[in-house]
């Protein structure tokens, strides 16, 4: 009998936690011509927002769309204190078109919001992301882990408005450059990027082209294991012991 109430147990903590928090495993997968950066995540609540369409980007993002460096928005994560359930940063090196990396992380309902961002490596400024604002990336159904399967296009690359896009190789940090030309009058804002301009600047056939219909980042998040796993679960080990109470009567 002790031995059919831990089994229950177990079944009953599985099935809690579908309801209230889950593991889920983020699949990353670089399908555009451009390489990216270490990919930051973070699931949150509704109060925590990496960034506005229209608004003025914060450090992290500028260190993020300007040079790949995600440590300024590591700091202002940490900040945010309990607004996030989990943040991180997948990868050391950047993302070449084709690859692929995955990682796992926890979080509960009430952090259910998923942000992210990765610099388009061989641009001045430029970056994809999604924020609570922007897309709003839900990870749960009510209280049931679903996660999503989302193909960001060129519609949706952004330009940090930092940085000039003068695709000069003295500007560009994969070329080794360190120039910070200043953004135009009224372009210094989180808006869709324009592209690679043909001929402008010494270096822009370096930098892979994309138009807004070009498929350039895969992200899927998947609840570990499926909600569906575990129902069966629960089911087999009240099956089990249904079994082991009808032998003994």
């Amino acid at each position: 009998m002790k031995g059919s109430l831990r089994i229950l147990s177990l079944a009953l903590i599985a099935s809690a936690g579908v309801a209230q928090a889950a593991d889920f495993q983020i699949t990353i997968t670089n399908v555009g011509p451009q390489p990216l950066s270490p990919f930051y995540f973070a699931a949150a609540d509704n109060s925590f927002n990496i960034f506005n369409v229209g608004g003025t980007s914060s450090l992290g993002i500028k260190d993020i769309a300007e040079t790949g460096n995600t440590a300024e928005m590591l700091n202002i994560t940490n900040a945010a204190g309990g607004a996030v359930g989990a943040f991180g940063v997948i990868g050391m090196s950047p993302l070449g078109p084709g690859d692929t990396r995955m990682m796992s992380f926890s979080t509960d309902m009430s952090h259910g919001f998923f942000s992210f961002a990765t610099m388009l490596g061989k641009t001045n400024d430029g970056f994809l992301g999604e924020s609570f604002s922007s897309m709003g990336l839900s990870l749960f159904s009510g209280s049931n882990p679903v996660g999503f399967d989302l193909t960001i296009t060129g519609a949706r690359a952004w330009d940090a408005g930092t940085e000039l896009n003068t695709q000069n190789a003295a500007d560009l940090a994969f070329l080794g450059g360190n120039g910070n030309p200043a953004e135009n009058s009224g372009d210094d804002h989180i808006r869709v990027h324009a592209g690679i301009i043909n001929g402008v600047g010494d270096s822009w056939d370096q930098m892979p082209a994309w138009s807004q219909n070009t498929d350039l980042l895969r992200v899927q998040v998947t609840p570990v294991p499926e909600p569906a796993s575990m129902a069966v679960l629960g089911l087999g080990a009240l099956a089990l012991i249904r079994k082991r109470r009808n032998r003994k009567s």
